[in-house]
């Protein structure tokens, strides 16, 4: 009896270390799998988010130039467009090849096309496609390191496209309806009354050979639709990604919220086949189906952006982790055997269990040697100290705090002292596993820490970047609306930034923008400086640490002082122009705030450049402060 006891005791004491050292494992394997789908979805976003950025960029240059009737009021649209002897308009070949503008830059690569159905040649159209090309020409060769293209469709069968790698202007058929196709109906108002910007499928680019999707950005005024930016975005890397970057037995693809298979490694030629558009539903895989219908569970699928869930999956019996892709809303899932993480957490308790063993068989071994009297006592101390382990309290056995006969020089004593021992070889074992799980949380916290704050930076400038000035100007805004806290608004712009690029370069212009955004951190007063635009910079700023008036004319004199040559400037050097703008009583609305800023910059701009202007408080007047 006391033999089965004493098994009993040890049984349970490692069966209970080990369900919690397992319990442990297991937790740690599925928040590593959770923070890496989160990793992932976050690094496949950027891609996306830039995109997204660069159309919005876009759209406000046209707007702004579209508005401004001294821009190309009445231009030779001649001088840009020919019709072919089919009827169709195309820009001219030059425009392609190569030719040097008024001033020496050569401007190559770009190409247009309307075909001949299309309305009549308004002179507002004619305007329109002008102003099309020269944003497409101007901005097509600055992204085209992160993008195959930049492209801008108008809604009269028309489009103008900046792509090196092919003259499609010109061998386009004049008959092609281009507003007829799925791609660019899907921006005209009677298809997406909502005005939503437009991700089409993944799809194979025959022309260009590698997996692409198409995202539009609809630019409308006034009700009226007047076109559409729109990049192609190569994703071979991320497919690839999808087939090599993933834990050990797992798998990964991509869904939409729409019911489609965007990418999965082993279906992509299934993909190629229907362009791109594979529904879940028509497939005969139920475990793709039992995945889509965790994602789309409104308890299960409820998972807000930058965050990832996991979850378990009876008909598949493995773990689903999945987060959202930003922008064109994919999901990114990670389909992991629940074998691997028993597995994972089984290896982690293996040193409980061998240690049990190894108690159990000396208990076993002391137990059959021990004669009479003797054994019943020490017996009852160990069955004690049993219950200490069982409850996790490992030291004051292996410390001497709960009292043990080790110093007997029989076998009672001698099962004591290896009963101590043991005791502290299975603390040992937890305490090291625990570190181990603690410190891959740090590493993946701190992992996460770099991701967050490198998606915060400018990589050029080392400034803040748009995503850090939109979060932060929030905040200030909701501190002036909830406390009462003002902040005041200097947006900043290099005058004649566009001229010193095409005299010096851009890798010069690329010089003197980081060395502007370190001069204007310097100056303000947190040394935080966001970079706004291409040239532009902005502080956000509270009055009670300076004055904004004052702080715009110091960046003025600062920027002056560096005296960078520009022989393309009336002044022989670089300046800068500064508008101020700070919170008004009754307004929260930080796109106010901004709108406030940018006038005061462009009647800086317009009053002769090299100076500060703030708005006046009491009457609304702009007042010059350098």
């Amino acid at each position: 009896m006391i033999v089965l006891w004493a098994a009993l005791v040890t049984v349970c004491v490692t069966g209970i270390s080990y369900a919690l050292v397992s319990a442990r494992a297991e937790q740690a394997a599925l928040q590593e799998l959770s923070d890496f789908v989160v990793q992932r979805s976050s690094a496949e976003s950027r891609l996306f988010v830039t995109a997204r950025a660069n159309l919005e960029i876009f759209r406000e240059r046209f707007l702004e130039l579209y508005n401004d009737p001294d821009v190309l009021p009445a231009p030779d649209f001649g001088q840009w467009f020919f019709e072919d002897e089919h009827g169709a308009l195309r820009l001219r070949p030059e425009y392609f090849t190569g030719r040097r503008d008024r001033n020496g830059t050569l401007r190559q690569g770009t190409s247009g096309f309307m075909g001949v159905s299309r309305p009549d040649l308004t002179p507002e159209l004619q305007r329109r496609m002008v102003l099309a090309y020269e944003l497409v020409d101007r901005f097509g060769p600055a992204w085209l390191g992160q993008f195959d293209n930049l492209h801008a469709s108008l809604p009269e069968n028309a489009l103008i496209i900046h792509w090196p790698g092919g003259n499609w202007g010109a061998s386009a058929d004049p008959r092609l309806d281009m507003t007829a196709g799925a791609v660019i109906r899907a921006t005209l108002q009677s298809e997406n009354p909502e005005r939503r910007p437009v991700w089409s499928g993944l799809y194979y680019d025959l022309t260009a050979g590698h997996w692409a999707v198409t995202y539009q950005l609809p630019v409308d005024q006034d009700g009226r639709h007047l076109l559409n930016p729109s990049h192609d975005i190569r994703l071979d890397e991320l497919v690839e990604r999808l087939a090599s970057d993933h834990p050990p037995g797992a798998r990964n693809l991509i869904m939409s919220d729409r019911g489609q298979l965007v990418a999965q490694p082993e279906r992509m030629a299934d993909i190629m086949k229907d362009r791109g558009v594979l529904d879940i539903e028509k497939l005969e895989d139920p475990a793709l189906r039992a995945v889509y219908r965790t994602l789309v569970d409104p308890v299960t699928g409820a998972v807000p952006h930058g965050a990832g869930a996991v979850i378990p999956v009876e008909e598949l019996d493995a773990y689903v982790a999945f987060a959202r892709i930003e922008g064109p809303d994919w999901w990114f899932v990670t389909i992991y055997p629940r074998s691997l993480v028993s597995a994972k957490a089984h290896e982690g308790a293996a040193i409980v269990l061998l240690l049990g063993l190894l108690l159990l068989a000396m208990v076993l071994m002391v137990i059959l040697s021990v004669l009479r009297l003797q054994v019943a006592r020490p017996l009852r101390a160990m069955e004690l100290a049993s219950r200490r382990i069982a409850q996790g309290d490992h030291q004051s056995i292996s410390e001497g705090t709960v009292p043990l006969p080790v110093e007997r020089e029989d076998e009672i004593g001698a099962l004591s002292r290896a009963f101590r021992s043991m005791a502290s070889e299975i603390g040992a074992a937890s305490a090291v596993l625990e570190r181990e799980v603690a410190a891959r949380t740090v590493e993946l916290r701190l992992a996460n820490h770099r991701l967050e704050q490198l998606s915060l930076r400018d990589g050029l400038t080392g400034a803040f970047n748009r995503r850090a000035f939109d979060r932060d100007l929030g905040s200030a805004m909701r501190r002036f609306g909830e406390c009462g806290v003002p902040s005041a608004l200097l947006l900043c712009d290099i005058d004649h930034f566009k001229a010193y690029n095409d005299s010096y370069g851009h890798v010069a212009g690329d010089q003197v923008l980081a060395l502007i955004a370190s001069t204007i951190a310097q100056s303000a007063p947190d040394g935080r400086v966001y970079r706004y635009g291409g040239e532009e910079f902005s502080i956000i700023l509270d009055p009670m640490l300076c004055d904004p008036a004052s702080l715009g004319s110091q960046l003025v004199r600062r920027i002056a002082s560096l005296r960078i040559p520009h022989r393309a400037s009336p002044f022989g050097k670089v300046t800068l122009s500064v508008g101020v703008a700070d919170c008004q009583p009754g307004s929260t609305c930080a796109a106010a705030l901004v709108r406030s800023a940018d006038a005061q910059l462009y009647r800086a701009k317009t009053q002769g450049r090299n100076r500060a202007l703030v708005e006046s408080r009491e009457d609304g007047d702009t007042a010059a402060v350098a």
